[in-house]
């Protein structure tokens, strides 16, 4: 069942099937591949930029970049 009354003749039922796919269009129209390219360039430059602020701060000691830091080394 596709949820359209079964009273309807067909060409009423299509009418109405076509009119909500056409409602529904605005909530597609993100989806276009022009777009969803432009979505992952965003989340790509987003991504880098987290990457970097993290090399940037300093290692807290137990991170697995950073660990804990190095005793001095003693003079022979």
């Amino acid at each position: 069942m596709d949820g359209y009354d079964d009273n309807l003749p067909p060409s009423e039922a299509a009418r109405e099937r076509r009119r909500d796919r056409d409602a529904e269009a605005g909530a597609r129209a993100g989806m276009k591949s022009g777009l969803a390219k432009q979505f992952k360039q965003v989340l790509d430059s987003q991504v880098k930029r987290g990457k970097e602020a993290a090399r940037q701060l300093p290692a807290e000691p137990g991170s697995p970049e950073g660990g804990a830091p190095r005793p001095p080394r003693r003079k022979a």
